[in-house]
């Protein structure tokens, strides 16, 4: 059966980026290159998938930057050295027989959402590869979430419909209501003052959902949150909008796995990666800790 993998690309290179010694040829950057191949030779030989797309960002999308101004804020620029490899990654991965999809003003989030929620019935199973929270409102039966981490025998922690639970204390269809309630530091979304994940897993348990917990506020506790979050609903509201990945995107299709080996090869001559020069199949062993310093990088 068929099995198509997601990658979350600009969130596998930043990982890469800050977790791999910086490389290069003839003054080139090449260390984001080497470990986001490196990883997707890893993804076909643990996973052996028939599709993957890898997805970038072109933009941030119009209707969250409407209705907070200063969504994703945060972030800081992306330093050339990193920017400047992602049309090398893309180049890759289609030699490796990868689809690479992005959008004008459309966020890979989205557009990973839409292809989940499109294609779930035509696998046998969707991997989203990438550490971005959001993605746990899109996990069922057939649509997983992989966590990369450092163990070197596997891809990165897989996470089903009890994984989401057990790594958030809410299910995946409380995903939304959750990060509405906490809010998203990595996305600039404030939360209800005073309410943290301890909080938001404890009222969700209780009650369900965000309209369970409005319509019988004199039961919260404690009880200064009774006329906290009545006088935050529309931030709730508004929250609620923001974190909702957008899963109506059309036009969104994935070839199977076919790579051009000969491609692959005068790539690797060209940016001098001479340790990726044998095939990606069967995948050597993939060695080091890469993903120590990343986090909060992206």
């Amino acid at each position: 059966m068929d099995k198509c993998i997601l990658v979350d690309g600009l969130n596998l290179m930043f990982r890469c980026f800050y977790g791999i010694p910086f490389l290069s040829n003839q003054n080139f950057p090449t260390n984001a290159v080497f470990g986001a191949i490196k990883i997707l030779w890893k993804m076909i030989a643990v996973e052996k998938p028939t599709h993957i797309a890898i997805f970038f960002d072109k933009g941030r999308d119009p209707l969250r930057q409407t209705l907070l101004p200063k969504y994703k804020a945060n972030r800081l620029e992306m330093p050339d050295p990193l920017k400047i490899q992602i049309p090398v990654v893309k180049e890759f991965a289609y030699a490796l027989g990868c689809t690479v999809i992005e959008r004008s003003s459309v966020e890979a989030d989205d557009l990973i959402a839409s292809f989940a929620q499109k294609y779930r019935d035509q696998f046998q199973e969707i991997l989203i590869f990438s550490a971005d929270k959001d993605f746990a409102q899109c996990v069922d039966g057939k649509v997983h979430q992989i966590i990369p981490a450092k163990d070197k025998d596997s891809v990165g922690n897989r996470l089903d419909r009890q994984g989401i639970y057990e790594k958030f204390g809410v299910y995946p269809e409380q995903i939304i209501d959750y990060l509405a309630l906490i809010g998203d530091q990595a996305d600039n979304i404030p939360g209800i003052y005073g309410v943290g994940p301890k909080t938001a897993t404890t009222w969700l348990g209780q009650f369900g959902n965000i309209e369970t917990i409005l319509s019988q506020i004199t039961a919260i506790r404690p009880v200064r949150f009774q006329s906290i979050l009545g006088e935050n609903v529309a931030l709730l509201r508004r929250n609620q909008q923001l974190v909702t990945l957008n899963c109506g995107i059309d036009d969104i299709y994935c070839e199977p796995l076919q790579p051009n080996e000969q491609q692959y090869a005068q790539l690797i001559d060209f940016y001098g990666l001479t340790s990726l020069r044998h095939s990606p199949f069967p995948l050597p062993a993939l060695q080091g800790d890469w993903f120590s310093d990343w986090e909060g990088k992206v």
